[in-house]
């Protein structure tokens, strides 16, 4: 990059930092992917700034999103610099993952960005006197994407639960693996379960071939909350497509050490995971998915026939602060 042009681009925003393990940003990395068949294609956006780097991707119906947290403080080290507050990018998944995993996941991975011509993102994994780089083309926005908006202020009434063992959560994703087709409704059902036997979540599916349904009792979750509504009745049940469920939350519950579900009022479900990681901090992800009609309008209560209100609250940008729940 000409000089005049490379001090325009770190004019604008530019990072530097140094991970102890290049395995940490790429298991965040692959639990951004969606859908098998779009990974070669998949771009994320990548948004820098002082406060470390934040990641998100979007189905293309807007119903399901995944967002992944990497703080400055889970680098060895982390700087950014530039004019603005934040540096927006848009990263090629599969690219960026090959280049992390060409060596082991004890390399040591150093990133930089603008580097090189055409606002190259250079990467620089080291291992055992092994230094291997990378530099991949990418995308910079003038502008931050529309932000997602809150859907779990606080004080908005909200059901929860978390397995004891993260794992649960994962098996019980799995267990609809071969049902996985755009048709699909996924049914998640919260009980307010009084016994340690007794079912507090059930989820289940259904084709014109087969039907699988699941349970997880009372004494397999560490905490069960309903919102007021749901345990006046007993129970809530929410509908999802499956296949945005398991293309947002299977990855990451596989390689999550804790697990946390929450539904707002709308139906919206939000899967909070904690990744196992190589480095002393946690790495943080959240799936967010959207319901369908007949769930979104179960949950306001409505009556047989009546079409639900669609029309989106006003609120503010969602935040990591409302995200991060554990």
């Amino acid at each position: 990059m000409a000089p005049a042009a490379e001090g325009e681009a770190a004019a604008a925003g530019a990072v530097e930092c140094r991970l102890e393990s290049a395995h940490d940003l790429a298991v965040l990395l692959a639990a951004l992917q969606l859908r098998e068949r779009e990974q070669r294609e998949q771009r994320v956006h990548c948004e820098a700034s002082g406060r470390g780097l934040k990641f998100m991707a979007q189905s293309n119906a807007k119903d399901v999103a995944v967002l992944g947290w990497m703080f400055s403080n889970a680098f060895r080290e982390y700087r950014y610099t530039g004019g603005q507050e934040e540096l927006h990018l848009r990263l090629p998944v599969a690219p960026l993952l090959s280049c992390l995993q060409i060596l082991s996941d004890r390399a040591v991975m150093t990133l930089r960005y603008p580097s090189g011509p055409s606002d190259e993102l250079r990467f620089t994994l080291e291992e055992d006197g092994a230094t291997t780089e990378c530099r991949l083309r990418t995308l910079v926005l003038e502008e931050a994407p529309a932000p997602i908006g809150s859907f779990f202020a606080p004080g908005d009434p909200l059901s929860m639960f978390r397995p004891a063992q993260a794992e649960a959560w994962h098996l019980a994703l799995s267990e609809f693996a071969e049902f996985d087709a755009p048709d699909v409704v996924l049914r998640i059902t919260l009980r307010a379960a009084a016994a340690p036997s007794e079912p507090a979540v059930v989820l289940c599916a259904q084709t014109l071939a087969s039907d699988a349904e699941v349970e997880l009792p009372r004494a397999a979750l560490e905490d069960l909350e309903l919102a007021p509504e749901a345990a006046a009745s007993g129970e809530a049940t929410h509908c999802y497509q499956l296949a945005g469920v398991l293309a947002s939350c299977l990855r990451a519950a596989k390689d999550a050490k804790a697990v946390k579900v929450r539904f707002n009022s709308e139906g919206v479900m939000s899967n909070q995971f904690i990744l196992r990681g190589r480095g002393q901090r946690d790495l943080f992800c959240e799936a967010l998915v959207s319901p369908l009609a007949e769930s979104r309008g179960a949950a306001r209560g409505t009556t047989g026939g009546a079409a639900p209100d669609n029309t989106p609250a006003k609120r503010k940008p969602y935040a990591a602060g409302e995200s991060l729940g554990f």
